[in-house]
């Protein structure tokens, strides 16, 4: 078992590529990992690596050494898989990588009932501006919203985000509401600077398209903060729904031009494992897709309604779930017409 472990801790340093970021990952120290290879080439009595102070490399029978610690970790690996699988039953610790906002209005009632149901499984949730990296934070999984540019990476797409054009009813009652998309030039606008093209698109029901560039007086790369502003009557904003849906349901925030759509924001779990996703990825992937699936049938029924409002239908996992008693999300959204 130690010897496992040690070539376990070898193979992280290999992939990592320094002491310091496999001891972050292993959550050991890096004096630790250390003294772990060194022991292990002691054992072996052959050199592995090649260390200097910025940098270390495998020496060939360090490449040898390595192949065949991958192999056998894998072999591990799968064998404990399968028997959680046959089971049915998700275990340890499932370290999730995502936005703040994302976090905040997604993930964090999604896991608190997705642990519920498997009390074998513990989540870590890194969060970041933008989101954490896959492998240099040590992830299991990375959810991430808009266009993918990591080619190496393998990713499913869970579903989409609507985007909004929305204002306090405050602001609204004090500078009028936009009847047409021409109206929004005349107003406040409220700019996520992080977004690295803010231009977007509203479509009318007959076809008839509008380009929009928001520029206004108040910028910040924290979504937070814009909800904020948002939510104090500074301006018109365009986000993702999920920034506003507490202050619309409150019924602080309005969304303006309901007749006119907007292309949604693909959503994407991301990984390093193809054919062998784990089974706690898979778990917390099927939540995500069925929690997207009902945003955009929520978003869709919000046209034509008035004020009703319109709660979201909990639908079971057939595969994963034995109770259909799970709700992902408890959503409720307002309706508006225009």
């Amino acid at each position: 078992m130690e010897r496992l472990k040690r070539m376990s801790v070898f193979a992280k340093v290999v992939e990592m590529g320094s002491f310091t970021a496999a001891a972050r990952q292993l959550q050991m120290s890096v004096s630790s990992i250390s003294q772990t290879v060194s022991k292990l080439e002691d054992e072996l009595q052959v050199k592995l690596l090649n260390r200097s102070t910025r940098s270390i490399g495998l020496t060939e029978a360090g490449k040898i050494y390595y192949q065949g610690c991958r192999r056998m970790l894998h072999e591990a690996q799968d064998v404990h898989e399968q028997l959680y699988a046959f089971n049915n039953t998700p275990i340890g610790t499932l370290r999730i990588g995502c936005s703040s906002t994302m976090a905040q209005n997604v993930l964090a009632g999604l896991t608190a009932t997705m642990l519920k149901e498997y009390p074998g499984l513990t989540v870590n949730l890194v969060t970041g501006i933008p989101a954490p990296d896959l492998i240099a934070d040590g992830l299991d999984v990375v959810i991430r919203v808009g266009a993918l540019q990591d080619s190496s990476l393998f990713s499913r797409r869970l579903g989409a985000m609507p985007m909004v054009v929305c204002a306090a009813k405050s602001y609204l009652a004090q500078f009028g509401t936009p009847e047409k998309p021409a109206d929004l030039s005349n107003h406040s606008w409220l700019e996520y600077s992080v977004r690295p093209d803010n231009e977007f698109e509203l479509i009318a029901p007959e076809g008839i398209s509008t380009r929009l560039i928001p520029e206004g007086r108040f910028v910040t790369n924290d979504p937070m903060t814009l909800v904020r502003w948002l939510a104090a009557g500074a301006g018109i904003a365009y986000v993702p729904l999920m920034w506003v849906i507490n202050e619309i349901n409150r019924g602080e925030v309005e969304i303006l031009l309901p007749r006119y759509q907007s292309d949604p924001r693909p959503v994407y779990a991301l990984y390093t494992e193809k054919d062998k996703l784990p089974l706690k990825v898979q778990v917390v992937i099927n939540y995500l897709t069925d929690y997207f699936v009902d945003v955009a049938q929520l978003f869709q029924g919000m046209y034509g309604r008035g004020k009703r409002e319109i709660k979201k239908k909990c639908r079971p996992d057939k595969a994963l779930t034995p109770h259909p008693e799970r709700c992902p999300m408890a959503l409720v959204l307002i309706g508006h017409t225009s």
